[in-house]
C-alpha cells in the first residue's frame, strides 16, 4: 500500500512540473510574436513617412526578400547579427532601421537569437 501511494505523488508532482514547462513556452512563443509584430510595425511606419531612408538615398522601388539575425540584449534592445540580401539597399536600410528605431522585447527573450524573414517592399509614386 505504501508503494501506491509513493508512485501516485511522484507521477502528480511530473505533471505539475510539465504544466510549468508548457506554461513558459507559451509565454515565450506569446512574446516572440508580439516581437515580430512590433518588428513589423516599425518598419510598416517607417515605410509610410515620406521623408523616409529611400526617399534620402534617391531609391525609387525596392522588392527584396531579407533575412534578418538578431539578438536580444540583457536591456531588452535588439543587436542585429546579420542581414542577407540580394541587394546592398535592403540590407542597408535594415540596419538603419535597427540603428535608429528603438525596439525592446520581453523578458522571456533575452539572451536569444532569432532569425526572421521579410519581403521588403518599396516604390515611390
Amino acid at each position: 500500500m505504501k508503494t501506491t501511494r509513493t508512485m501516485t505523488l511522484m507521477v502528480v508532482a511530473f505533471l505539475m512540473m510539465t504544466g510549468l514547462t508548457f506554461a513558459s513556452e507559451t509565454t515565450a512563443t506569446m512574446a516572440k510574436k508580439e516581437l515580430y509584430h512590433e518588428i513589423t510595425e516599425v518598419f510598416n511606419n517607417d515605410l509610410k513617412d515620406w521623408n523616409n531612408y529611400f526617399y534620402q538615398n534617391d531609391i525609387d522601388k525596392l522588392d527584396e526578400k531579407v533575412q534578418v539575425c538578431f539578438i536580444v540584449n540583457g536591456d531588452q534592445s535588439l543587436s542585429l547579427v546579420r542581414v542577407k540580401s540580394k541587394d546592398g539597399a535592403a540590407t542597408d536600410y535594415v540596419k538603419h532601421v535597427f540603428k535608429t528605431r528603438k525596439i525592446e522585447a520581453d523578458k522571456v527573450l533575452v539572451g536569444k537569437a532569432y532569425i526572421f524573414n521579410m519581403d521588403l517592399r518599396y516604390e515611390a509614386w
